[in-house]
């Protein structure tokens, strides 16, 4: 399961450190982008959180009244794949050189 949590540039790292020393939540993928690198004109950052349904849970307990899940996830969600497609084309050119 996936979820986009928003947080505030000034709650980021402390979020993120939490989310982190958690082994539950750990043991899936946390990536950290900044709003503005995924087109979005927040000022914040997105917490793409890939986990179990009970660490997602677990996570947005955790982090309640710091950071929230984003309700244009979708929208996160797909750019996000989009950058990661890229990139990893963009890979694939430098190794056939």
């Amino acid at each position: 399961m996936k979820e986009v949590l928003a947080v505030s540039s000034d709650k980021k790292e402390k979020v993120e450190d939490m989310l982190k020393k958690d082994e539950e939540i750990n043991r899936g993928s946390i990536v950290v982008k900044s709003a503005s690198s995924m087109g979005f004109d927040d000022d914040g950052y997105f917490i793409i959180l890939d986990a179990p349904e009970h660490a997602i849970k677990k996570a947005l307990n955790m982090v309640s009244g710091m950071a929230s899940a984003f309700r244009e996830k979708d929208k996160v969600l797909k750019k996000y794949d989009e950058q990661e497609d890229a990139a990893m084309q963009g890979f694939g050119n430098i190794m056939k050189d």
